[in-house]
């Protein structure tokens, strides 16, 4: 039963994300980990998965990329990994463990949702300045992915944009995303002792249904103005900044 309930969940959500832009890794990391008790586990294998509907969307809206904007977020992405590996050892280290399996990481999704709040509502308008800036966003994402799992909500809105429609708001990205998701597999091997082969029962199934969740999400992104989808992609990008800022605090409290 829980391996059909991921299985649906990964069509839907993948279908979401290639819709609107985001939001599927999110709904996917809730549900993993409501059926999946050890945390490193379920940011290990929720990593493959959107890995593969980060990869397809690419592929499918491959014409919609900007490879400027890739290479950059690629550079800063090597140092943000880079770095969260430094932190996972001195963890390691400080905590007087084994093994990164054994430390609980779950500090930064209050700060991520306040972050997307400010940076929607309350940062003061600029002019938009492309110099380098997915270097950043790279960076940051590099690494708290390690840590959180889904960066989507961290790095989006970075991709609000006038130069970006709705198809390389999508391609773009799902193509940065899927370097995170890639670089984070050696150190879950390394770090966290994770084995990825022992889980391909899991895996296999819930690939192939990001796939066809995606290519059926890119027809209907098809009938959406740009409006619309940017309408959706900012209130939906508000809610899961609530949900991942409030989310924290109930269970804080209970």
């Amino acid at each position: 039963m829980e391996q059909i309930i991921l299985i649906i969940t990964a069509f839907i959500t993948s279908s979401i994300s290639a819709i609107i832009g985001m939001g599927g890794g999110v709904i996917l990391l809730g549900i993993m980990a409501i059926l999946i008790p050890e945390g490193y586990m379920v940011i290990a294998l929720h990593g493959i998965i959107q890995m593969f509907s980060n990869g397809t969307r690419t592929f499918v809206f491959r014409q919609y990329l900007k490879k400027r904007l890739i290479s950059e977020y690629f550079f800063g992405a090597i140092i943000g990994l880079s770095l969260s590996s430094i932190i996972i050892f001195v963890f390691i280290n400080l905590y007087e463990v084994e093994s990164a399996n054994e430390i609980k990481f779950d500090y930064l999704k209050p700060i991520i949702g306040i972050y997307i709040l400010w940076f929607l509502f309350l940062r003061r308008s600029k002019k938009e300045k492309n110099n380098k800036l997915f270097i950043i966003v790279g960076l940051i994402s590099g690494i708290s992915s390690v840590f959180v799992g889904a960066v989507g909500p961290l790095i989006s809105p970075f991709f609000i944009r006038k130069d970006l429609k709705k198809e390389n708001v999508i391609a773009n990205k799902a193509g940065c995303q899927i370097i995170t998701h890639i670089g984070k597999i050696p150190i879950f091997i390394y770090f966290f002792d994770f084995n990825y082969t022992e889980h391909y029962t899991i895996l296999l199934p819930l690939v192939l249904s990001v796939y066809i969740g995606t290519n059926i999400g890119k027809k209907l992104l098809g009938k959406l103005s740009e409006k619309t989808f940017k309408m959706f992609f900012k209130f939906s990008l508000t809610l899961i900044a609530v949900r991942l800022i409030l989310g924290e605090l109930l269970f804080i409290i209970i």
